[in-house]
């Protein structure tokens, strides 16, 4: 299993990640490929013992800033660890991606380089948390923060085909964040979600709302959210057990008493400290995309990035998780229109992989063109583009997503915020509740009183 490593994403990248990567593979054997500048690598590589390691060095001399524009930094930094690791990944010279850095931009480039998995219309970051029995997931972590019922549906077939396979639980529970238990609890889109997901037993467990104190309590095992909730949630449960853990130190130490009292609990303090530690997890996939992209807390020390690593070496979720998203995904598919050819989301970024894709070729005919070309672009380096060529991208960029925001929201008024409640109605269709296989679906699109659309 070979790992592509951003290394020159995070806080304290590169030395964190750098020793991170060292850990990983003198505990674990897993190859790990350093992707970033390489002389500030070697330099940094050469402070630990790892020349008898499995990891090797790929150049990548452009970096992605916490700061930059996760859209204008993959058209304007082509060159960057980020897209050089992600297109090791897609063209099978690495299993995984694992990066610390700008998650905008890493989910940005992931959907862009490796592109979605047919039928996901969103992917979603699947974060562990700790619970009473051990770990839960929360899906979305951040990824989407305004999301349709389907949205959620496909959240939860991805997180219960990842817990299946990687945590190895048979038909793990699935339940919707909302403010109650109540079914007539939640917002329109969480209730459309859920009348769904009540259609889908063979292939999702699901058992109904879930509240926030029932996340740590495993009541379920998988909680489906929208990214903004679910990012609130992990952010408050992440500064609680600081918090706790920081008073639990504080609590040990006033006095002898109490170091004494330390000391008879420090096996089951230290398994607790483990538990609520998200170093202890690495990192979090971004479940729905063609490819393992495994998304690092930007503060990552080199535990976590050793972990990290770790999670993206996981066998079954290289090879088995994505073949059965595809295959439940492509049997069920929700009663609602099509969107015409050319627009919504996912159109847009198909016109900018392609826009990636073409700048691609035109490099590697001028390289071509020239015979007198240095080492680095003989060995397939691509040449930065010109500061004019960037700002066009980029200008390219914001006019079609301008374009894009316009035709969106003019054809589907309905997915327009309510001024009433201030919550994303969704499209009439999804809210039905209604489910149809692939095969019904095509029968119903020849429908004599399916409308017509001349578009």
């Amino acid at each position: 299993m070979k790992i592509a490593l951003d290394a020159m994403g995070g806080d304290l990248a590169p030395k964190a990640t750098v020793e991170g990567a060292v850990l990983a593979a003198r505990d674990f054997g897993i190859e790990v490929v350093l992707v970033g500048d390489g002389e500030i690598l070697a330099r940094e590589l050469a402070d630990h013992d790892a020349a008898n390691l499995p990891i090797r060095i790929e150049h990548a001399p452009e970096v992605v800033l916490m700061d930059d524009s996760p859209l204008e930094s993959v058209l304007s930094k082509p060159r960057s660890s980020i897209h050089v690791g992600l297109d090791l990944v897609k063209r099978g010279d690495a299993s995984a991606f694992v990066s610390a850095g700008n998650s905008g931009a890493v989910m940005t480039a992931s959907m862009m380089i490796l592109g979605n998995l047919a039928n996901v219309d969103r992917p979603a970051i699947a974060s562990l948390v700790p619970t009473s029995e051990g770990f839960g997931l929360l899906i979305d972590a951040g990824a989407n923060t305004d999301v349709k019922p389907i949205n959620l549906v496909q959240f939860a077939v991805m997180g219960s085909v990842y817990w299946r396979h990687v945590r190895n639980v048979s038909r793990p529970r699935v339940g919707i964040l909302s403010n109650g238990e109540e079914a007539s609890k939640g917002t329109e889109i969480t209730r459309a979600a859920a009348s769904m997901l009540g259609q889908m037993a063979t292939y999702v467990h699901y058992v109904g709302y879930v509240e926030g104190r029932d996340i740590n309590r495993a009541k379920v095992d998988i909680v489906v959210t929208d990214g903004f909730n679910g990012n609130v949630a992990l952010k408050t449960m992440e500064g609680f057990a600081s918090f706790m853990l920081g008073n639990l130190r504080e609590m040990f130490g006033s006095s002898t008493r109490t170091r004494l009292a330390y000391l008879l609990m420090r096996k089951n303090l230290n398994a607790m400290r483990e538990r609520l530690d998200p170093s202890e997890y690495g990192g979090a996939p971004l479940l729905g995309v063609s490819g393992v992209s495994i998304i690092a807390h930007g503060s990552s020390n080199p535990r976590a990035i050793r972990n990290a690593i770790r999670a993206a070496a996981n066998e079954q979720l290289v090879h088995r998780v994505n073949p059965e998203i595809l295959e439940i995904l492509g049997k069920i598919q929700p009663d609602v229109p099509i969107k015409p050819q050319g627009k919504g989301f996912r159109a847009l970024f198909s016109k900018m992989r392609e826009r990636l894709h073409r700048r691609d070729r035109e490099a590697e005919a001028i390289r071509e063109a020239q015979p007198g070309a240095d080492a680095h672009q003989a060995d397939g380096n691509r040449e930065p583009p010109t500061e004019q060529g960037t700002e066009r991208s980029a200008d390219e960029l914001k006019i079609e997503h301008a374009k894009y925001e316009s035709t969106h929201s003019s054809s589907h008024p309905e997915a327009v915020a309510s001024p009433q409640n201030g919550v994303a109605t969704g499209d009439k269709k999804h809210a039905s509740g209604e489910l149809r296989t692939a095969d019904e679906s095509k029968e119903g699109d020849d429908s004599p009183d399916r409308p017509k659309d001349h578009s």
